[in-house]
């Protein structure tokens, strides 16, 4: 994108955030509530585009569009409470009669950046908490999925001309990345928001020193599983959490420590539930595993396969690549320094180890740089409180899959996994600067 066309759509941001900024939470709902309403007219079309374009099969698809229309459901419930707090500022002595409150005010226009894995409800995650609190948007989607990005701003756009909101309101860019840098590096631009790789992420901490920058990063998402649970029920719990949709998630469940106690029901079991999921078609909505993004990637993961067999470890399931269709794979004996057990796989492999005790499995799991989510099972109450101190992650899961959420709740990472929580209201919180205004008496 030439820089005169940067100049100007961040200059139409501008003027947009200065016509939005100061309208009402009526106001703003309304453009919301529309937006939910045209989301819903195409929601099927939305659908078929992320799976023509990204693989993610037709039934998760479809979940995700749902759970587009949730996280726009939760943002206008929040708008009607968002943005006010009362602070008794006459507890101080000498405040007699004073009055005060912190009032939060939008930072200014917000650059979105969002991945192809979720590339609506990701979107529909940033772009609708900076439209609620008054800010503009200009948003970048994965280059991966033009034209479901395409169809969810023409539905923003329909929603924006039926309540009469500013124009250049919310824009779309293309897919260049020193186009976006470019955009995120303007002094206009308030705050960046960011979800993708670890890298990238840490890139953009570099270029962007001093901006206000928000980061949902990736992960390799721990679970651990003590003596006595039922093992068969968790395995199965465990199975789509670690490979649907190809195991394409910042929180599938990646490296699983299994009790010594349990392994040898577990780790059969979690085999044969994964076996049971449809791997194939994306568009037959039985299909639970569909392709990676692209056949460089399925090649590249099937390579690291053979590796991880070559160095000794054991292959308790892997199926033939047939393009960017890969199969699920479980491995066991791998070392913590091997890549598929330290880093972000982002595919259906999962890797099982056995543990001697819950406190070990919970030592190793915390041995990451990444903290997202992670989960841990028990039926003992202490050890689940244990689990929740001890697993540093955004989000900890106990007796339930890392993948669980809710989207109206927040959700983030900590250490190489990112910063800040998105979810309506705590992504609101990162678009908006707090100002206490306090009000004395009259004299």
């Amino acid at each position: 994108m030439a820089a005169m066309a940067l100049e100007g759509m961040v200059g139409a941001a501008e003027r947009a955030f200065g016509a939005w900024k100061d309208t009402s939470r009526l106001e703003r709902r309304r453009l919301l509530e529309a937006w939910l309403d045209q989301v819903g007219r195409v929601r099927e079309d939305l659908a078929r585009f992320i799976t023509e374009e990204t693989g993610k099969p037709i039934s998760l698809a479809r979940g995700e569009v749902a759970r587009a229309e949730a996280t726009l459901q939760a943002t206008v419930e929040v708008v009607a409470t968002f943005g006010e707090q009362a602070v008794p500022y006459d507890l101080m002595a000498g405040a007699e009669g004073c009055r005060a409150v912190l009032r939060r005010f939008p930072v200014g226009p917000v650059l979105a950046i969002t991945p192809f894995n979720f590339p609506v409800n990701l979107a529909v995650h940033k772009l609708g908490p900076a439209l609620a609190v008054g800010c503009s948007a200009i948003w970048k989607p994965c280059p991966q999925a033009p034209r479901t990005s395409r169809l969810l701003w023409e539905a923003f756009e329909a929603a924006r001309i039926q309540v009469a909101a500013p124009v250049h309101l919310l824009q779309l860019t293309g897919p260049d990345p020193v186009a976006a840098e470019a955009l995120a590096k303007d002094p206009r631009i308030a705050a960046v928001s960011f979800t993708g790789s670890e890298r990238v992420g840490r890139h953009l901490e570099q270029v962007l020193a001093g901006k206000r920058l928000l980061l949902e990063l990736g992960g390799n998402g721990a679970v651990v599983v003590d003596e006595g649970v039922d093992a068969a029920a968790v395995a199965r719990q465990l199975a789509p959490a670690a490979v649907a949709g190809a195991g394409q998630s910042c929180s599938k469940a990646q490296r699983i420590y299994v009790h010594r106690g349990i392994w040898e029901v577990f780790a059969p079991a979690f085999v044969a539930a994964v076996q049971a999921l449809p791997v194939g078609d994306p568009m037959d909505s039985a299909t639970i595993v569909g392709p990676l993004i692209d056949e460089a990637t399925a090649r590249r993961l099937d390579e690291s396969l053979d590796r991880a067999a070559s160095a000794g470890a054991q292959v308790l399931l892997r199926g033939r690549r047939d393009g960017a269709l890969l199969p699920p794979a479980i491995l066991s004996g791998l070392g913590e320094s091997d890549p598929l057990q330290c880093e972000e796989v982002f595919a259906p492999i999962t890797v099982l180890t056995p543990v001697a005790s819950f406190d070990e499995g919970l030592d190793r799991a915390a041995a990451t740089r990444f903290g997202l989510r992670a989960s841990a099972y028990s039926r003992d109450q202490r050890n689940l409180r244990r689990a929740a101190s001890i697993l540093r992650a955004g989000g900890v899961l106990l007796n339930l899959p890392p993948t669980f959420r809710l989207d109206s709740a927040p959700f983030g990472g900590v250490q190489a996994s990112g910063n800040g929580f998105e979810g309506p209201g705590w992504a609101m919180e990162g678009f908006t600067e707090g100002r206490l205004i306090v009000e004395g008496p009259a004299l």
